[in-house]
């Protein structure tokens, strides 16, 4: 089992702030609730932990894993507000996040909270600003250390800068768990705001050098580099009619999640055994599922059967 952990929240779809009255399209979100998604809907055995708000939106956000064949037994459900997100789009379907969720149920996770008795756990996935505010950061920290020994760590830093402004503590924080993590995803964009002066190569051969052993760094529709300490492996994007980004970098880490499972790659001799061949096929996928999303509005994550046909027709 794939066990994801961090926010589930609503992203609010700004409409033109120009004109009176400003209106909004909600979704379920947050990069974590959506790689639990992606991971189902791509038929993987995949469990949800974090906090959900036992107010309106958190029991939809809830009933919206239920419906998607997500785990849900390890779920929390602190008396506190549900986070949202104020997304706007540039013309390029860019998403811009402002978040409202200080003292939010997806933050309020504390140690006492942490699943245990998890069966048959493979990988353990963290990521985005759960990975950084307290309590839930330091209680996630504390599960890494305890699951380390008996599977897999991926990490996905997700850098929002509209949560905490600090950029240093991101980068200290990102390079905290980087140390722990086998597997990372990250984008060049988030590199770019913790690291402004350094190439991605580089950040990802320093990950690499801290204790990953798979660094993968998205670059948008140029698609994804691959780095071991052995292999590197550059993938290009796949051309597409772009409604949105948002659930792109998710859809790629489902997909790359998923991609390794099938393999069998679930341990960390099988992660250093991964080939050239082997690891280019798993990229690919994540490239073309994430590049099927920016095909579609508001994080609708492709499944196994969208990828398949999408891949057919390229």
């Amino acid at each position: 089992m794939i066990l994801i952990c961090g926010e589930a929240l609503f992203d609010m779809f700004a409409s033109d702030l120009t004109r009176d009255p400003v209106t909004f399209e909600a979704y379920v979100g947050g990069s974590p609730f959506n790689v639990a998604i992606g991971l189902a809907r791509l038929g993987e055995d995949v469990a949800f932990f974090g906090g959900i708000s036992t107010d309106l939106l958190g029991e939809k956000l809830i009933g919206k894993l239920r419906s998607e064949s997500v785990i849900t037994d390890h779920v929390c459900r602190p008396a506190a507000l549900t986070t949202l997100s104020v997304v706007q789009k540039d013309a390029n379907g860019i998403p811009a996040y402002t978040f409202y969720g200080e003292g939010a149920a997806d933050r309020m996770v504390t140690e006492a909270d942490l699943p245990t008795g998890i069966r048959d756990l493979s990988i353990l996935h963290v990521g985005s600003y759960s990975a950084l505010v307290e309590p839930v950061a330091s209680s996630l920290k504390t599960l890494i250390g305890r699951e380390k020994p008996n599977c897999l760590i991926a990490f996905d830093p997700n850098i929002r800068p509209t949560v905490v402004a600090d950029l240093d503590l991101w980068r200290k924080n990102t390079e905290e768990i980087a140390s722990l993590a086998d597997i990372i995803k990250v984008s060049d964009e988030d590199l770019a705001l913790i690291y402004p002066d350094r190439e991605p190569a580089e950040i990802a051969r320093y990950w690499l050098e801290l204790g990953a052993g798979l660094v993968i760094v998205t670059v948008g529709a140029k698609g994804a580099e691959a780095f071991t300490r052995d292999l590197h492996v550059d993938v290009s994007g796949r051309a597409v009619t772009v409604i949105d980004t948002v659930g792109a970098g998710d859809t790629f880490q489902a997909a790359l999640l998923s991609g390794l499972v099938a393999r069998n790659i679930i341990t960390r001799n099988a992660l250093e055994g991964l080939d050239h061949a082997a690891l280019h096929e798993i990229v690919l996928k994540a490239v073309n599922a994430s590049a099927l999303t920016c095909t579609r509005q508001g994080a609708d994550l492709p499944s196994r059967d969208d990828v398949l046909r999408f891949e057919n027709s390229c």
